[in-house]
């Protein structure tokens, strides 16, 4: 009787040890951090599980973790294009915004915008308009071709370079309310860090085929 109530425990137990482990989360691969960039094959980048101009949205939203927001906006010069907004996420406890812009062709552009709300003027002059469902649910194809991050905590300049080390270049400008940026770009990289005494530190990584100046 002994042995078998010995048996039984015995048997209670392991089966109790292996019903906790099917609860015990399985360890997750740790979460990507904007400075770790690589280059790819393509001369592209990837950063933050995102290849530019190959990840669709609908992919980065799944490394992300979250959902973001789109909306397409008419610039005063009437150029157009798409981004999608996480106003919050948090990657290896780091916060930060995130802006998406998407690879959208101008004439899908045109046709996104005449099915559109009526546009909101923004402080930059911009108008922004939310999108119809039919084109949202388009977008999930699309690649993303520019990331602008924009971490909670200001990053200086000492944190940038030891990060991302000397920028082949440095740009001083000023933006409409006087403001001077700096802004210091790394080539190889694809990135540019804006600096400015009133706003947080914005990074902006881009795909080779997007100008700097289409994401002002």
């Amino acid at each position: 009787m002994r042995t078998l109530r010995n048996f039984i425990i015995g048997l209670i137990l392991v089966i109790g040890a292996i019903v906790a482990m099917l609860f015990i989360p399985s360890p997750q691969p740790p979460a990507a951090k904007p400075w770790e960039v690589t280059i790819m094959p393509d001369g592209n980048v990837q950063v933050l599980g995102i290849h530019l101009a190959n990840t669709t949205y609908k992919t980065a939203q799944e490394t992300l973790g979250t959902f973001g927001e789109t909306a397409i906006f008419r610039d005063p010069n009437n150029s157009l294009s798409v981004e999608a907004f996480f106003n919050s996420i948090n990657l290896s406890g780091l916060s930060a915004k995130l802006v998406l812009n998407l690879d959208v062709k101008a004439e899908q552009l045109e046709a996104m915008l005449k099915r559109a709300t009526s546009g909101k003027l923004q402080p930059s002059g911009a108008y922004q308009h939310d999108i119809a469902e039919v084109d949202r649910i388009a977008l999930l194809k699309t690649p993303v071709n520019a990331i602008t991050y924009i971490p909670t905590v200001r990053l200086d300049e000492t944190m940038i370079m030891s990060r991302f080390g000397e920028p082949d270049t440095k740009q001083q400008t000023t933006d409409p309310d006087g403001v001077t940026i700096n802004s210091w770009h790394y080539t190889s990289s694809m990135l540019t860090v804006n600096f400015s005494e009133k706003e947080k530190t914005v990074l902006i990584y881009r795909a080779k085929s997007t100008s700097p100046d289409q994401l002002k």
